[in-house]
């Protein structure tokens, strides 16, 4: 046995690490009919949640000075 089994025998006695992977990720039922219009439903999320936090981080580093406008702009 590896180091690496060995350390995720020992996290699996603990926490069923590697029986939620395979639940939830690797063993997961995909259709028979999967196409390319299944990934917009994820890429609508995908986009939302960058939306989300980009405006997150907007929001707390905006400063509403017009004398910033000035000085930026000349640069």
């Amino acid at each position: 046995m590896s180091a690496l089994q060995k350390m995720m025998g020992w996290v699996d006695d603990r926490f069923p690490l590697t029986a939620t992977y395979k639940a939830h990720l690797s063993e997961y039922y995909a259709p028979k009919n999967f196409n390319f219009w299944y990934f917009f439903g994820s890429l609508a999320l995908l986009v939302l949640v960058l939306q989300i936090v980009t405006g997150i981080f907007l929001t707390m580093n905006y400063k509403p000075d017009a004398e910033c406008i000035c000085t930026c702009s000349a640069a």
